[in-house]
């Protein structure tokens, strides 16, 4: 009964010691206001020196952005469109199986695009002729861009090559691809270039064969054989050759003429022959002194040396 009381008596001073300290600490730590009741920085300053600091810490953010972020976009772009060409150009069951159409450019032009041959059904040309198969050698492309600018070559891909084993791919002539896809192959065959001294030696190779193949033949003639021929001399491309420079499946007639009378001797024709061989034609740019471009001729000053285009042009000319 003692204990009982003892211990009645110990928990009531506790109780009584406990809400005297909660009183006091309440009173001594009162509740912080609202935040947005806290005082802060007048408007002055919110809208001076801490607004400025902000914009300029976000201008220069936005600096960093511009010329970093961009740039790594374009890269990796470029490079996934690289790829997707590279599948478009490859014969399938070359490359693994991917979602991209294989095209199948290296059957005709070379698993490197190298060059190569294609199977093509020839229409006939003059009465009681009849179509008949040949095979058609089909141009390198490691070097089409030495030759031809990228806008020039998407024109190519697009519109085909009529008269001749190139198809039209491209909505806009016909074909089955949209813009991007041609676009792809452009950039995959501009990443397998050659550089111009490789194309000239290995054109320089070429040419000396058709010399050796054919003795007594000038060098412009093997240089004309060996670079003009498959466009302006019919039959060439597929071995039964015509009339040299009269005209084939691409290339005008270059015979009786015409290109002294394109590139008169008094008017500086030579000198004017020669800068069209080497930088082609431009579309709807005047040449000579009736030609008007078409993008069709293309400009050989990186595969050829100036000794040799002005050998091919003075072997024109003789024609």
């Amino acid at each position: 009964m003692r204990l009982r009381t003892i211990l009645f008596l110990v928990n009531g001073i506790a109780v009584v010691a406990f809400l005297v300290l909660a009183i006091l600490g309440a009173r001594r730590h009162k509740p912080a206001p609202p935040a947005n009741l806290t005082p802060y920085y007048d408007d002055e300053m919110m809208e001076g020196p801490k607004l400025e600091r902000f914009l300029g810490a976000a201008v220069i953010f936005s600096a960093i952005l511009a010329a970093t972020l961009p740039t790594k976009m374009d890269k990796d772009f470029l490079h996934d469109s690289v790829e997707r060409g590279r599948l478009r150009f490859a014969v399938a069951g070359t490359v693994p199986p991917s979602e991209v159409l294989n095209l199948e450019c290296a059957r005709c032009h070379g698993a490197k695009a190298e060059g190569g041959a294609a199977t093509f059904l020839l229409q006939p040309s003059q009465p009681g002729e009849l179509a008949k198969t040949v095979s058609w050698t089909a141009p390198s492309l490691n070097d089409v861009l030495l030759r031809f600018s990228p806008d020039e070559v998407t024109q190519i891909i697009t519109y085909g090559r009529p008269g001749t084993p190139m198809p039209a791919w491209g909505l806009a002539g016909g074909g089955p691809l949209p813009d991007q896809p041609i676009s792809d192959l452009v950039n995959f065959l501009q990443s397998i270039q050659l550089k111009p001294d490789e194309a000239m030696k290995r054109n320089t190779a070429r040419a000396a064969q058709i010399m050796k193949d054919n003795p007594g033949i000038s060098e412009g003639q093997g240089l004309f054989m060996a670079m003009c021929a498959r466009c302006h001399t019919k039959g060439w491309s597929y071995g039964q050759p015509q009339v040299m420079g009269g005209g084939g499946a691409f290339g005008p007639n270059l015979t009786n003429g015409v290109t002294l009378r394109q590139f008169p001797p008094l008017a500086g024709g030579v000198a004017k022959h020669i800068e069209f061989v080497t930088t082609g034609s431009d579309f709807q740019k005047p040449y000579g002194t009736q030609g008007i471009g078409s993008g069709r001729m293309p400009g050989f000053g990186q595969e050829l040396s100036a000794s040799q285009i002005e050998q091919i042009v003075l072997y024109e000319r003789s024609l």
